[in-house]
């Protein structure tokens, strides 16, 4: 049985302990079981994912508007309302 510990861009992670002996198998099995598995060790076998990848599969951030949960409207949609319209 061979241990092999791998880490997500999130930095989470694991430990697999398994039957699979080849450290190319257990790379590939862990990349295809787990999203965003970036890096993986073995004893003093090591596999990255390289830096071009890494940024490919960040995922992207956007910009959202807070929402009022109440209302169930964005703050931008109120904005310029009194708060008797919004209650009236």
């Amino acid at each position: 049985m061979k241990s092999y510990l791998f880490t997500t861009e999130t930095d989470r992670g694991g430990v697999m302990l398994c039957e699979i002996d080849d450290f190319d198998t257990a790379v590939n099995y862990l990349c295809e079981r787990f999203d965003g598995v970036v890096k993986i060790e073995s004893a003093e076998q090591v596999w990255q994912l390289p830096e071009a990848d890494k940024q490919a599969s960040a995922p992207s951030i956007t910009e959202t508007q807070p929402q009022d949960s109440a209302a169930g409207i964005t703050t931008a949609d109120a904005e310029g309302e009194s708060s008797a319209d919004l209650f009236g």
